[in-house]
């Protein structure tokens, strides 16, 4: 069996941490070593819990906690998990979990199952058990010609079979070492909002395919607000009403700075898919009642900076 490392980042979470953990311990086939990466302080009392937990449902030694010197995001914590569960411990694959995301018991097992060639990255569905299993957020599947994508909004839109060929994931996804070793680390500054559309960037411009494994699921809760979906010329636009005016500003501006590293010279195409942005934020602001002056100006601070590739803190 391949050497698998399965990580999360903690962060004032207690009883989320703590769930994670006792869903590894329920796995059929388990992980060899898990890596909690601590956003927090370094006296938290979850961590003495979490080892406590781990030393008497696991190995000695499987359980390991990064302390982090500041809160770094997720992006930033799962960069240093990445970089410590393959540069450090050697694993063959590493699991990309949070601390609110929690495997049924055969979600690794079945993961494992699905034989893929050395480039290809299996991912975990991320579904909602709150809803009836039904996908946490819409998965980007093949629209059925090249370089053509379409969103899947619920189990009914995806195709059948137990294996959907997939644009790329970051929660779930089971990265394996080649991946790492060519694409190297997602970007620490992105800090939130961001790793899950850049890294898998980074892996497919490296060479890689991705593939969501339908039987392998893992569960976290959706947006508890409808997203707003807004599709044109085979592109969607997905805004989450609700979300704290902090983690709007990080998606728009990691969304600006994915366009830069997309194309960094095409300023009239970055231009123009900046303007559509707008557009649609603002149309969608006032759809949920949420357009105000520093909403308004959180969204163009965002993208001015994203655009510029200043990645700097909310």
């Amino acid at each position: 069996m391949p050497a698998i490392c399965a990580i999360f980042t903690h962060f004032n979470s207690r009883e989320r941490t703590l769930t994670c953990l006792s869903r590894l311990a329920q796995q059929t086939c388990r992980p060899q070593n898990i890596v909690i990466i601590n956003n927090g302080s370094a006296d938290d009392p979850t961590l003495p819990d979490a080892q406590a937990f781990a030393d008497a449902s696991f190995p000695a030694g499987t359980l390991h906690i990064l302390q982090m010197e500041a809160n770094l995001g997720n992006a930033g914590g799962c960069a240093r998990g990445l970089e410590y569960a393959f540069g450090t411990l050697k694993a063959d694959f590493t699991w990309v979990l949070d601390d609110d995301s929690w495997p049924r018991p055969r979600t690794l097992e079945n993961l494992l199952a699905v034989e893929v060639d050395a480039n290809t990255v299996r991912m975990s569905a991320v579904i909602d058990p709150a809803r009836e299993d039904e996908l946490s957020w819409p998965l980007t599947i093949s629209g059925g010609a090249p370089d053509r994508w379409k969103n899947a909004l619920c189990r009914a839109d995806l195709p059948e079979g137990n294996l959907i060929p997939s644009r790329g994931g970051w929660l779930g996804a089971l990265y394996p070492r080649a991946a790492w070793l060519k694409a190297g680390l997602p970007t620490e500054a992105l800090f939130i909002r961001g790793e899950d559309e850049e890294y898998p960037w980074k892996v497919r411009e490296a060479g890689f395919k991705f593939i969501t494994v339908l039987n392998s699921e893992l569960e976290h809760p959706s947006a508890s607000i409808p997203l707003i979906h807004y599709r044109i010329a085979h592109r969607s636009f997905f805004y989450e009403p609700g979300l704290h005016i902090s983690r709007q500003y990080y998606k728009s501006r990691n969304w600006a700075w994915l366009q830069r590293l997309r194309a960094p010279r095409n300023y009239p195409r970055r231009l123009a898919a900046c303007a559509f942005y707008i557009i649609l934020s603002l149309n969608a602001m006032l759809k949920s009642n949420e357009l105000s002056i520093p909403r308004i100006y959180n969204l163009f601070r965002a993208l001015h900076n994203g655009f510029y590739g200043k990645l700097r803190p909310f």
